[in-house]
């Protein structure tokens, strides 16, 4: 997906943005790229052969396997839309370095290589309309469950915020029952936790209320009590296909057809098996002359089964989207199950006047004032000493030098040395005058300022192994009823955690 790409390069991301949930610190650093072009490959499946486990690379192609698979013996097959799949064994892979793997890619023109007799010919329309006809035939109607590795967080000036993460398991009684509220449709929380490396922010993890808090100002979005999952799964529309969704799709099953006009551009491979590359375009009568729609679809030949399908919404100007999904769904036996998901939008938050100052002190033994801020402060706005202005008796102090002690601490020491009366007045900020300006937390905000923040939130969820015949289990507890979302009761034998493993970005990339 095109706006992935851009958002690589406006985050910064490093090459080996991972940790690992195992308590093994031994890894194997790998990066999957284009042979022929040298980018990345994006959410390229990587499976353990004859063995029901695998991970999916992150948006910048990397990925990292345990070392004990390169003990085992094991081999990886690496498999992605478009691209010849390759097998490779671990145990060529170097511990030390990070191992480059290279695809081949694999996708030609409709145009150049198909000669289609008239009586045989097929449209695109025709080709989506059979691919929705076949949903019921293509995806599981009975019981079953993903384990993978969740994350949700937020990018705000080049700095991620409240970053969630942890490894899951999705119960899904099957695709007749509704996705959201069935109650046999739950999530199994098995280490599920905040990333504390990086900052949390209240105002901007709060639920959209689409009006004033926070909201996107070109859609309207279900805020679920600001379940991020909830709403991942409801953006899910070949999962979620017979429920309004969002625009401009509406009902996937229904809408989606009559909403867009279809453009047969390629043909392409997954496993050497043919798939049908469709762009589509959303009508102006549906995104109204403001918006504008795009994305592909790609569909089998054999079975017209949905693969994948990326969407992406913008405003009629703009080369950034205000949301962007990607679902991909992988053939196994004669159905298809899910493979990864990922949800995109832009939103704008209400600050208020949250960055505030909290509480002043002087230390005498330090000879300074001691600030302490409601939020995470932006370092590189408190370099310049005139920004801060303090009087003692309207008789302006002389400032040696300003000192981040914590992330919402600040020292300002002073120059001049005090007599005796002085620090008396110090100690209860008698006849004390101050005034800080042009400063700012992480997040932004300006001191004292009310305004709105422009953030990007993102919601992903890879799929490391799948359960065809699988059940809700009964030790599972509610933990939020409104939220309708399951914590699992961990015991020694519900589940090997150190068999799974996670991507989760550095805390952060100066440049």
């Amino acid at each position: 997906m095109k706006f992935l790409n851009e958002k690589i390069v406006v985050i910064a991301f490093m090459l080996i943005p991972l940790f690992c949930i195992s308590q093994s610190t031994r890894e194997l650093l790998c990066k999957i790229i284009d042979a022929k072009t040298g980018e990345p490959v994006l959410f390229a499946s990587v499976a353990v052969k004859n063995q029901n486990i695998g991970v999916i690379s992150d948006d910048d192609g990397s990925f990292r396997l345990p070392i004990t698979y390169k003990i085992d013996n094991a081999v990886i097959v690496i498999s992605c839309m478009g691209y010849e799949t390759i097998e490779v064994i671990v145990q060529t892979l170097t511990e030390d370095r990070l191992n480059i793997l290279k695809l081949k890619p694999k996708i030609e023109s409709l145009e150049a290589i198909t000669i289609i007799a008239k009586k045989d010919y097929i449209s695109a329309r025709d080709i989506v309309q059979k691919a929705l006809i076949n949903i019921p035939l293509n995806y599981p109607r009975n019981p079953h469950s993903y384990i993978g590795y969740y994350r949700e967080y937020q990018v705000l000036n080049k700095r991620y915020f409240n970053l969630n993460e942890g490894i899951m398991e999705e119960f899904d009684a099957g695709f007749q029952t509704n996705k959201i509220f069935n109650k046999d449709n739950q999530a199994a929380l098995y280490s599920f936790k905040k990333n504390k490396e990086f900052p949390q922010d209240s105002a901007l993890a709060s639920a959209y209320d689409n009006k004033n808090l926070k909201f996107i100002e070109q859609a309207t979005i279900t805020g679920f009590g600001g379940n991020e999952l909830s709403i991942l799964n409801l953006h899910n529309v070949i999962r979620y296909n017979d429920k309004k969704s969002f625009s401009f799709i509406d009902v996937f099953k229904e809408d989606f057809l009559y909403n867009h006009l279809f453009r047969l551009t390629d043909k392409t491979y997954l496993n050497d098996e043919p798939i049908y590359a469709i762009k589509f375009y959303a009508l102006e009568e549906v995104t109204g002359t403001k918006n504008r729609a795009e994305g592909v679809i790609y569909i089998a030949y054999k079975n017209f089964s949905i693969h994948k399908l990326e969407y992406n919404g913008f405003t009629l100007n703009s080369k950034k989207p205000f949301y962007s999904l990607t679902v991909e769904y992988a053939p196994r036996g004669d159905k298809m199950f899910l493979n990864y998901v990922s949800f995109y939008n832009s939103f704008k938050a209400k600050s208020g006047n949250s960055f505030r100052i909290d509480t002043v002190d002087f230390d005498i033994a330090e000879n300074a004032f001691l600030i302490n801020f409601s939020n995470d402060i932006d370092e590189s706005t408190i370099t310049k000493k005139r920004r801060f202005k303090f009087e003692y008796n309207q008789d302006r102090l002389k400032i040696e030098k300003i000192d981040l002690i914590s992330n919402r601490k600040l020292k300002i020491t002073l120059s001049d040395e005090l007599t005796g009366d002085e620090i008396e007045d110090f100690k209860t900020l008698n006849g004390i005058e101050y005034k800080i300006k042009n400063i700012a937390d992480l997040a932004g905000r300006q001191l004292n300022e009310l305004s709105f923040i422009d953030t990007d939130q993102f919601r992903e969820y890879f799929v490391q192994q799948v359960f065809k015949n699988k059940e809700l289990p009964d030790n599972l507890v509610f933990i939020n009823k409104v939220m309708s979302l399951k914590k699992a009761e961990i015991n020694s034998n519900a589940l090997d955690i150190d068999t799974y493993w996670v991507n989760s970005p550095l805390k952060e990339t100066k440049n």
